[in-house]
């Protein structure tokens, strides 16, 4: 059972990877696929794990208000990121790997992710000017696989 549910987050994933490059969008069913997956994943854990879904939720939405404010602050007008920057896609990809993790999991898979991506964006964009926007959810879905990967071959828990 634990087989198929990680074969198909993997193929979520890669569908993630796949739209968000080549469309720079995602479906809304991969987001609530893979929320839904992390609920079944650690089904036995939510009787005590939501409060550290609820602090991983607190944290995205101080990253959200802080962007928010950096950015209306700087064009001296409100401005909306979601909407202009970031990505509903994003957005939602994010809310929906909280189950997936601890609070303290979360912080990690958030920094280190937002790290590799902004690092794979500098090597894409060498490597193919074109891109002016960084496909965020399908950079992090990259890591999310390298993590598991790391996971499954060796005793090294990364952030899973």
């Amino acid at each position: 059972m634990d087989l198929m549910l990680k074969t198909i987050l993997v193929i979520v994933l890669i569908l993630i990877v796949y739209q968000d490059m080549k469309m720079r969008l995602i479906h809304i069913l991969l987001p609530v696929a893979l929320f839904g997956l992390g609920m079944v994943m650690n089904w036995f854990f939510v009787d005590y794990a939501y409060m550290e879904w609820l602090w991983s939720l607190l944290f995205l939405g101080l990253n959200f208000l802080v962007v928010t404010l950096y950015f209306s602050v700087k064009k001296r007008s409100y401005t909306n990121p979601i909407d202009t920057l970031i990505g509903w896609g994003d957005v939602l990809f994010l809310i929906a790997l909280i189950p997936f993790f601890s609070f303290r999991g979360y912080l990690q898979f958030f920094v280190m992710g937002m790290i590799f991506s902004l690092l794979l964006f500098v090597v894409m964009k060498a490597i193919y000017p074109k891109y002016r926007t960084i496909p965020l959810a399908g950079f992090l879905a990259l890591f999310l696989m390298g993590t598991m990967l790391v996971d499954g071959v060796t005793d090294i828990d990364l952030l899973l």
